[in-house]
């Protein structure tokens, strides 16, 4: 493998960030403190863009923001699940929906993951002086797992779980819009974007991947085998060479990006080697006079 290691440090999105978008807020009512919710009933807050589900029976003028006793956070609305930067909760999108963002910074690179049912997406990005200076559109429709003329007629297709594009030109001001089609109910994991650096003088053969698997298996008093089975979390080891002159300057970004979701693209060849998660540590070997050696070790979210 020659191509350095990439990693996308996406940008947390505002309620500025945010500019317009299809996708509907509505998973259930706006809480109020004027209706007396029951044991079980859903609201939301949309200042905090989250669902929240009462703990009680005639919860009546108690803040979900203030009163624990009396609310539990469930999680994030649909339009936001996807900004969450967890790749487990997906958002449900419908035939034709989009976001724009305007991030108030250049950005070149944007992912899409844990997609399902997508068919296409379109790729905007808008300058306000000069234009639309990026216009995009990629075909996502599942294709067979091999290129014969059996797998065509009989092979289940493979559907598409991520989409990335790194050539945004960077345009400081730009407003960027993504639209997806679908045949009906579709979802997106995680709308990242943000701008990508380089690790490396290039990937090195000898990478390691595997899956962390969460599910449950155990057998029960009379022997059985009983198998939950759950999500799981891609892992992944990169070894690299490190130019001298770019030691401190990669030491640092790993550094700063410690705890922290990120997209790693180990290369474009094999989707397998692009990773949505945080590194459980990195180590530099200065042995040469001119080239480090790296290793790190990638922990995918589920």
């Amino acid at each position: 493998m020659s191509q350095a290691l990439r990693v996308i440090k996406s940008i947390t999105v505002t309620d500025a960030m945010l500019t317009a978008t299809s996708v509907a807020e509505a998973d259930h009512a706006a809480w109020s403190g004027a209706t007396t919710y029951a044991l079980a009933d859903r609201v939301i807050l949309t200042s905090t863009h989250k669902v929240y589900e009462s703990l009680q029976a005639g919860n009546l003028n108690k803040s979900p923001l203030t009163e624990p006793l009396w609310w539990i956070e469930v999680g994030p609305t649909n339009r936001w699940k996807l900004f969450d930067l967890s790749s487990s909760t997906q958002t449900l999108v419908d035939a034709a929906d989009y976001y724009e963002v305007t991030p108030g910074q250049a950005v070149n690179a944007l992912a899409l993951l844990n997609i399902t049912g997508i068919l296409s997406v379109r790729v905007r990005l808008t300058d306000p002086s000069f234009g639309v200076v990026y216009d995009q559109t990629a075909d996502l429709t599942a294709v067979p797992s091999e290129s014969s003329w059996y797998a065509w007629f009989f092979e289940p297709r493979t559907e598409q779980t991520q989409f990335v594009v790194s050539d945004l030109p960077s345009y400081p001001n730009a407003t960027l819009r993504v639209d997806v089609t679908s045949s009906g109910a579709a979802y997106i994991g995680v709308f990242a974007f943000g701008t990508q650096r380089s690790i490396g003088t290039g990937v090195q053969k000898g990478v390691r991947l595997g899956i962390q698997d969460y599910s449950r298996k155990e057998r029960n008093e009379w022997g059985d085998t009983v198998l939950v089975q759950r999500a799981f979390a891609s892992r992944v080891s990169f070894q690299m060479l490190i130019e001298n002159t770019e030691l401190d300057n990669t030491f640092n970004l790993l550094a700063d990006l410690r705890a922290t979701p990120c997209l790693w693209i180990g290369s474009t060849t094999y989707g397998s080697l692009s990773v949505f998660g945080f590194y459980n540590n990195f180590d530099i070997g200065i042995t040469y006079a001119r080239h480090s050696e790296c290793s790190i070790d990638i922990e995918g979210l589920t």
